[in-house]
């Protein structure tokens, strides 16, 4: 039994002063004042309204412990998800680590615009599927579609399957090398993706902590192709897509117009353009034939 007297024990809020002061460099006021109270939640069970309720609550040495270890993962730029350990979209919770991507805004905006179809019992492939995001977002809202999922990374695909398991949506993954491997395992009505569309030589400008930290296989792509994974992908949805069938993609908006010169290319129609909340051309559809 620990002979330490409750008045020795550090309150909460001020762990959140030392929170603040260890990285005040790393992130602004705003974004600190929201990565805090997703940390306590996590580690403490503290919501933001109980914290506020009682700001005098205190921390035993073992919590203690415990947030200033984590508190150094994000002092060196781990990002609060990996910290963490998941993430919740639409009421859907993702494992994420070092081996997926974090999921962004941009790639849920995919998602809702996809789901705004209001598509019935089709068949839905996702191509990369990381942690299954788009996978699981699009079963959960058009629950008697057929959900394909896929990826070159095993590991990417362990946590996939996790993620649907503990979300209790059914998703078949399976591994595949988009770029030397063709798509002929079903037909489908829908092909969806959001490949590698970060070229190399903006790599300098990105923060180090997807750099450093995010899946950099899952995120660039060489200079001199950087339209590789939608060239390959357009060519191979032709063979695998039922007439009339969809294909939609998130872009690097600087090449989206490449984008749909490939589309083109490979005969699809009914090309349409659309922004993202920044107002980025990022998402592009098309239909087969």
């Amino acid at each position: 039994m620990s002979c330490m007297d409750d008045k020795d024990l550090m309150k909460l809020i001020e762990f959140k002063k030392h929170f603040f002061d260890v990285l005040s460099n790393n992130y602004d006021a705003g974004e600190l004042n929201t990565i805090f109270y997703l940390f306590i939640d996590h580690f403490l069970n503290i919501s933001k309204i109980d914290f506020l309720k009682n700001t005098e609550y205190k921390i035993d040495q073992e919590n203690l412990s415990l947030l200033n270890k984590k508190l150094n993962e994000l002092k060196s730029d781990r990002p609060i998800q990996y910290v963490i350990g998941k993430i919740l979209v639409s009421d859907l919770t993702f494992i994420v680590n070092e081996n997926v991507l974090i999921p962004r805004p941009e790639t849920i905006e995919l998602c809702e615009w996809i789901e705004s179809f209001n598509f019935q019992d089709v068949r839905i492939l996702d191509i990369g599927t990381g942690s299954g995001l788009i996978a699981m977002l699009l079963k959960k809202k058009l629950s008697k579609s057929i959900v394909d999922a896929c990826d070159i990374s095993l590991k990417s695909l362990e946590i996939a399957k996790k993620n649907a398991s503990i979300n209790n949506l059914k998703v078949d993954f399976f591994s595949l090398d988009i770029l030397n491997e063709s798509l002929s395992r079903n037909r489908y009505d829908i092909i969806v993706s959001n490949p590698p569309y970060v070229s190399l030589s903006d790599k300098d400008k990105m923060h180090r902590r997807v750099v450093e930290f995010e899946p950099n296989n899952a995120i660039f792509v060489n200079n001199n192709d950087p339209l590789i994974f939608y060239d390959q992908i357009a060519q191979k949805a032709k063979e695998s897509l039922n007439k009339k069938g969809f294909i939609f993609f998130e872009c690097n908006s600087d090449y989206i117009n490449g984008v749909n010169d490939i589309l083109l290319k490979n005969s699809f129609s009914n090309i349409e353009i659309r922004s993202d909340f920044r107002n980025n051309k990022r998402m592009i559809k098309a239909r087969n034939g």
